[in-house]
């Protein structure tokens, strides 16, 4: 971000920058050149003014600390007799994503349970951040987007070879055998490939611009009206917030139904 915009910085990623930037820079002045040179590029330093230390990157170490806390804060001390309110909500989220999973896959579905639910958290709690004043949403950024997507696909690809092995190539040739498999088959296996392959892709951008243009949508509101209009805003972002989430992990169970052995 350049200097004339420094007026934008939130307070958090400014002082984050301001104590931890140089020792930052200083990393990245020893390891930086030699990693983009594998790849034969060139490693510019930040310009005067910018950001040594993203805000997306102080967002998103922000919100692992608050879900890593708040998840040991609320679990207390575990108890089946006389489970506390923390326990019981926990208990409640945990529930909620066991029944989904059962309901999208079936009985092999639990079995994905802290990876789904863990997103669920994770985007969840990083969508509302940008409801709370002085913070913003690690989700509005792409390149966070771009890693959840592309982590829901690498752990899908990677279930399904290690349940089904090289069998589950055949998902990707419609389960053709005998004189179909090297005809049609190869046609339904491109078209599987192209289709699994823009799924990271769509997973990222569709959370992205919709945590991004509901921002966009409460600033300009909040600069028409801004003592009417908070509440609505806040209403409309909490909705899109669990839409979003829901569509995100339900997405990432469909693709990881496709894992399962049918057998």
């Amino acid at each position: 971000m350049l200097a004339a915009e420094a007026h934008d910085v939130p307070f958090i990623v400014e002082q984050v920058n301001h104590y931890l930037g140089p020792p930052v820079l200083a990393i990245e002045r020893a390891i930086m050149p030699s990693i983009y040179g594998l790849f034969g590029a060139h490693w510019h330093e930040p310009a005067p003014g910018e950001l040594i230390i993203p805000a997306h990157i102080v967002w998103t170490v922000l919100l692992m600390i608050v879900v890593s806390l708040g998840v040991l804060l609320l679990r207390g001390k575990l108890s089946v007799d006389r489970p506390s309110k923390g326990q019981q909500l926990l208990e409640v989220v945990v529930e909620q994503v066991r029944e989904l999973l059962d309901q999208v896959i079936g009985p092999y579905g639990r079995r994905y349970l802290p990876v789904v639910g863990t997103f669920a958290i994770f985007i969840l709690i990083g969508n509302l951040m940008g409801l709370v004043p002085e913070l913003g949403a690690p989700t509005e950024n792409i390149n966070v987007t771009g890693a959840l997507g592309l982590t829901s696909f690498l752990y899908y690809i990677s279930m399904g070879f290690r349940q089904q092995g090289v069998k589950y190539l055949k998902h990707f040739t419609g389960g053709l055998t005998g004189a179909m498999l090297p005809t049609l088959g190869i046609l339904i296996f491109v078209v599987e490939l192209l289709s699994n392959s823009v799924r990271p892709v769509t997973l990222s951008l569709r959370l992205f611009v919709n945590m991004f243009a509901d921002h966009q949508i409460a600033g300009v509101f909040l600069n028409l009206a801004p003592i009417l209009v908070p509440i609505f805003t806040i209403v409309l972002g909490i909705f899109v917030a669990f839409v979003q989430t829901f569509i995100f992990i339900m997405l990432s169970m469909v693709y990881l139904s496709e894992t399962v052995p049918h057998e």
